[in-house]
């Protein structure tokens, strides 16, 4: 309790003094930007600044490097060129400031230009937002049609991601084909005191995966047609700290259709690392198609239609899991409860209030204490 009482503490002295020293009706000339070629200028030489129905032309990024205690509003429309390249198409670095998309306001990916049903195997797609944020406060924001992964936020400290929508419904099954694969909502990678609350995703990859890091909360989700509510630890063949996950609470949260609920995974191609001091509280879910909750150290990056069999590995144990008062119900052929451990690579696990319905046995090679697989 004590650590997110700091964190809270630490974000809401941010916010007063942020937003206290920005004025819209002081902005100095360029400082409102609606041209591309604005955009380095502004971001050099101003606090304040309003980005108002932008284009980002196709292969460039919209690289806001910003000064100290910045604050920025995203009016309008902000559309991004379609062009086959890593991306990202929205590149952020702040310290200590605020940044908000103004009511109406909407980034644009076009990312039905490239889906193809294939995701990351598929032709070159960008990312969207990638995010390296300190002491900073980033709200309402709406993303449309990512082309690949919404927003990764990295190597971060006390950020709070506040009621964001990402829509890349579109990308949806059509005609028996999932056309938007990998259009995951929040990937949080080695980044500490993290708050993300109050958002909806409607995607086709992990609504919120999180690989990195400690101290991170999740509440106040609604995740529809995506992979879950993930934890996924591995992504490093030798740095342990990437490989870490510590004190992470999802709370609070609702999930639709998808594939699963509630999905922990860890890599067995990763190197050494650990899983530690974990809760989901209060998460309810209807009608995911695989699992309602699956728990798997035998995770490994493969195309959709490769089923070889892997063997679960130890190298990045999961201790002191709690999950509490999650309810849920399946699909007809999917799996409500699957647990598959290696060797000594899951303790101290407790579930309470635990309900997942559906017409599949459970499948586990582990139980945790005050759950009957």
């Amino acid at each position: 309790m004590g650590v997110w009482c700091l964190m809270v503490a630490a974000v809401l002295c941010h916010t007063q003094w942020s937003i206290s020293g920005a004025s819209v009706s002081n902005l100095l000339e360029g400082c409102e930007v609606s041209q591309f070629d604005q955009v380095e200028d502004a971001v050099q030489k101003c606090d304040t600044i309003i980005f108002d129905n932008l284009f980002v032309p196709a292969g460039e990024t919209l690289n806001l490097q910003l000064r100290y205690n910045s604050t920025v509003y995203f009016r309008g429309n902000t559309t991004f060129g379609y062009s086959e390249w890593d991306g990202p198409l929205v590149a952020i670095s702040a310290t200590n400031s605020v940044i908000e998309g103004e009511d109406g306001s909407s980034f644009n990916g076009q990312g039905e230009l490239y889906w193809d049903g294939l995701g990351i195997w598929g032709s070159l797609k960008p990312n969207f937002f990638q995010l390296r944020l300190h002491n900073t406060v980033m709200s309402n924001i709406v993303v449309l049609n990512p082309p690949k992964h919404s927003v990764i936020l990295q190597d971060s400290t006390n950020v709070e991601l506040i009621a964001w929508t990402i829509d890349a419904s579109a990308g949806a099954e059509t005609g028996g084909v999932e056309v938007g694969q990998n259009t995951d909502g929040f990937i949080v990678k080695n980044s500490t005191y993290v708050v993300l609350q109050n958002s909806v995703v409607y995607n086709q990859g992990d609504c919120v995966g999180l690989c990195s890091g400690a101290h991170i909360l999740v509440d106040d989700v609604i995740c529809y047609g995506g992979h879950g509510l993930t934890l996924s630890v591995g992504l490093s063949a030798d740095n342990v700290e990437l490989n870490t996950l510590v004190n992470v609470t999802f709370i609070n949260s609702i999930l639709s259709g998808g594939k699963n609920a509630i999905h922990i995974k860890t890599h067995v191609d990763g190197g050494a690392g650990k899983i530690e001091k974990v809760v989901y509280k209060n998460i309810e879910f209807v009608g995911p198609s695989e699992y309602g909750i699956i728990i798997q150290e035998n995770y490994k990056n493969l195309l959709a239609n490769d089923t070889l069999p892997v063997e679960p590995k130890n190298n990045i144990p999961i201790t002191d899991l709690q999950l509490i008062n999650i309810v849920g119900s399946v699909a007809s052929s999917a799996i409500p409860v699957y647990i598959l451990c290696a060797e000594k690579g899951c303790s101290d696990w407790t579930f309470s209030q635990v309900s997942v319905v559906g017409s599949e046995a459970n499948s586990c090679n582990y139980e945790p204490s005050g759950f009957f697989c």
